[in-house]
């Protein structure tokens, strides 16, 4: 009966001992597996929109003047006429033009719609948008 037992406890170790080693590979490759996975993303960084370079540019057309609207060094809007105004209308004088190329820049900066209404045009005072 001896060797029985023997036999018994030898195959208990060998199960502990498959059993640990099994652990232990386990426990191996999840550390493994944590050192591959992707790291959290950074804080969100700020889109190239949020830093952009706007000039606002009046220039010369037909008979009065109109307004470009450059973005990061890159033409963006060619203002030749007043805009919501049927027809082909010029501003009166460079000063207009800058205004209403100005409103328009400062909504491309909030991230907002470049146009421009006749209500808008009027509050800056655009002599062409009276009613």
């Amino acid at each position: 009966m001896g060797k029985k037992e023997s036999f018994s406890h030898s195959t208990q170790k060998y199960r502990l001992f498959t059993f640990g080693g099994a652990l232990l590979l386990l426990a191996l490759f999840i550390v493994y597996m944590h050192t591959l996975a992707p790291a959290p993303p950074s804080p969100a960084k700020p889109h190239e929109a949020d830093s952009l370079s706007v000039q606002v540019i009046a220039m010369r057309v037909d008979s009065g003047w109109g307004y470009q609207i450059w973005i990061n060094h890159h033409p963006f809007i060619y203002q030749n006429q007043i805009p919501a105004i049927p027809g082909h209308q010029v501003f009166q004088n460079r000063e207009e033009a800058l205004r209403v190329g100005e409103c328009v820049a400062s909504k491309i900066l909030r991230h907002q719609s470049p146009t421009i209404t006749v209500a808008e045009l009027q509050q800056l005072g655009i002599s062409e948008a009276r009613p």
